[in-house]
């Protein structure tokens, strides 16, 4: 056995799992773990902030469905990423990342607490540690890389003290090292039993409905999911990751503001890899009916299935093995296909009103200038390829965007989930660009998010990803009509001017320094070009858009974030 650094073993493990590269920024105390990877030819991507290496390695997990490893000189680097790591716990990212806390032989000194890095980073991560026995570095490693992509995927944190870090010891001494060839899957699968009575509940019924979450994506479950749909003639709808696994222009697929129609007349509904969050109102009334609807929900993981909703059936395993037992078990019973002609022609009448409402409700605003955000995100989704990935990041123009494109694949869309964050999507669009080279990558920025995060245009002109971000510029945080006191009683003017930022700034040549592509629009007839130069430029791009900032985007019309109702005035006391 060959003497070996705590670095080298991590360095090794990295290339015997086929991972290619690492990002973060460098320090002292994680120096040689950086020697380490170089000596294997792991390729070191250096960011700008701490917080865009998360998102990098958090886009690339997610397009790609592997492990990906973040770096950090800790504490001050690693404290910085603990809002990025809470955005990829939320979405259920596979990040690992790497922090060099202190030598572990600070350990006598009474006034350095040596777990606080590990302990801060327990609520955002599946788990958290502070390695102090050199022998336990391989272990601890791959376990952090296997359990992160183990259904449900998350980021975990190692702290990895210098000490241990550049320690020789003889590699034999490692405990509980495994050779990736030697680990097998988990092989689970449903009852035949279950999977027979869930195919019938959904033959028999009248007005089922199927739903794929983000459990389709990771099980890679996507074409026993189509075939599954189509061989049952079921409507059905896609969420988040899963959106497009079922392309949206697929006669069986729904979406949109008709979905909730469909909900309220379905009578089976069969759930597979959806966790109920409050993108799902977490399984409640309206939207999902706790009467006289029968439910099946399948899952690999348990807190998808834990859901406060009535069940028929509950199967926690693969989607994937699942839908194959399913589809096989349906050709057994079936002597045909299920004559669902009136519940689809139903789907069809709602789906093609909606989708000329849509497009009328654009039309109408095309020359309306500023320009108007329904007009910018319909020419937007025009543009695009069916092959691109979309990112949603602006919160007020994301309110614009999720129903004028049509997702055609599964991992078309990315977000950040219910975390809701803004300046994520400069790191993920490098790391989508890594993962689907020459494919088209539109992150879509707002003047908040760009104040966070968008300095990393520069490391994707450095590390030449072709990227393009539209830049949402409102000049403010939300939206002028929101901010003002007429809409919500709580923000006085003060408050409200506070709100905004220096008019129209030019971000465009802001990037242009940084040696990126930029486009300044003004013009309702200026949005497709400037996104032709972008995409054709071959270098990272920002269109800077100005917007009327006074239009409010739909789902905060419909009610999820109302302005709300100014308390009742107390009567003024009278005089004596």
């Amino acid at each position: 056995m060959a003497a070996v650094t705590g670095a080298q073993i991590v360095a090794r493990i990295m290339k015997e799992e086929g991972i290619e590269w690492l990002a973060g920024i460098h320090g002292g105390n994680v120096f040689e773990l950086l020697k380490a990877t170089d000596e294997q030819n792991i390729k070191m991507i250096h960011t700008r902030t701490e917080p865009s290496a998360i998102f990098l390695c958090d886009g690339w997990s997610k397009a790609s469905r592997r492990p990906a490893v973040a770096f950090a000189f800790g504490p001050p680097g690693t404290l910085n990423m603990v809002g990025a790591m809470a955005h990829s716990y939320m979405t259920r990212s596979p990040v690992v990342l790497i922090g060099g806390g202190r030598s572990a032989s600070q350990d006598t000194w009474t006034h350095h607490r040596l777990d606080w890095e590990a302990e801060a980073f327990k609520p955002v991560t599946k788990w958290s540690k502070h390695i102090l026995d050199w022998s336990t570095v391989a272990y601890h490693f791959q376990r952090a890389l296997r359990d992160s992509v183990t259904y449900p995927q998350g980021p975990i944190f190692l702290e990895l003290p210098g000490d241990i870090q550049t320690e020789v010891r003889d590699e034999g001494e490692q405990a509980g090292y495994l050779a990736s060839t030697q680990s097998a899957v988990i092989d689970r699968e449903a009852s035949p039993a279950a999977i027979e009575k869930a195919v019938r509940l959904l033959l028999e019924a009248k007005h089922p409905i199927v739903i794929g979450g983000n459990g389709v994506w990771w099980a890679q479950a996507t074409e026993e999911f189509k075939e599954f749909v189509e061989l049952l003639q079921i409507p059905v709808g896609t969420r988040e990751m899963a959106r497009g696994a079922v392309a949206e222009d697929h006669p069986l697929a729904f979406r949109g503001r008709y979905a909730g129609p469909l909900m309220a007349n379905a009578d089976v509904v069969a759930m597979f890899g959806l966790l109920m969050t409050g993108l799902e109102a977490n399984g409640q009334p309206p939207l999902y009916k706790h009467k006289e609807v029968k439910y099946i929900m399948v899952s690999e993981g348990t807190e998808d299935l834990d859901a406060r909703m009535p069940t028929e059936i509950r199967i926690l395993a693969s989607p994937k093995r699942v839908l194959r037992q399913m589809i096989d078990c349906a050709k057994d019973i079936m002597k045909g296909p299920p004559d669902r002609s009136e519940w689809l022609g139903t789907l069809t009448r709602y789906k093609t009103n909606y989708q000329k409402q849509q497009r009328a409700e654009a039309e109408k605003v095309c020359d309306a200038k500023p320009i108007n955000p329904h007009w910018l995100a319909q020419v937007a989704a025009d543009f695009l390829d069916d092959d691109a990935t979309i990112i949603i990041d602006s919160f007020m123009f994301g309110g614009f965007m999720p129903n004028r494109y049509t997702a055609k694949f599964a991992g078309h869309v990315l977000d950040a989930g219910m975390i809701i964050g803004v300046g994520h999507s400069v790191g993920m669009g490098l790391g989508v660009q890594l993962a689907r080279p020459g494919k088209q990558v539109l992150g879509l920025l707002g003047d908040g998010g760009f104040g966070i995060t968008g300095a990393d245009l520069e490391t994707a002109a450095r590390y030449k990803l072709p990227a393009v971000w539209l830049l949402y510029n409102n000049s403010g945080w939300m939206n002028t009509t929101m901010q003002s006191p007429d809409y919500n009683y709580r923000l006085s003017l003060h408050i409200k001017d506070s709100f905004g930022m220096l008019k129209d700034i030019r971000y465009d040549k802001i990037v242009e320094e940084m040696g990126c592509h930029g486009e300044f629009v003004t013009e309702p007839t200026e949005i497709r070009p400037a996104l032709e130069r972008a995409f054709n430029s071959g270098k990272p791009s920002l269109i800077n858009v100005i917007p009327d900032d006074r239009v409010v985007p739909p789902f905060l019309i419909q009610g999820r974030l109302r302005a709300p109702t100014p308390p009742p005035q107390r009567p003024k006391p009278v005089s004596a």
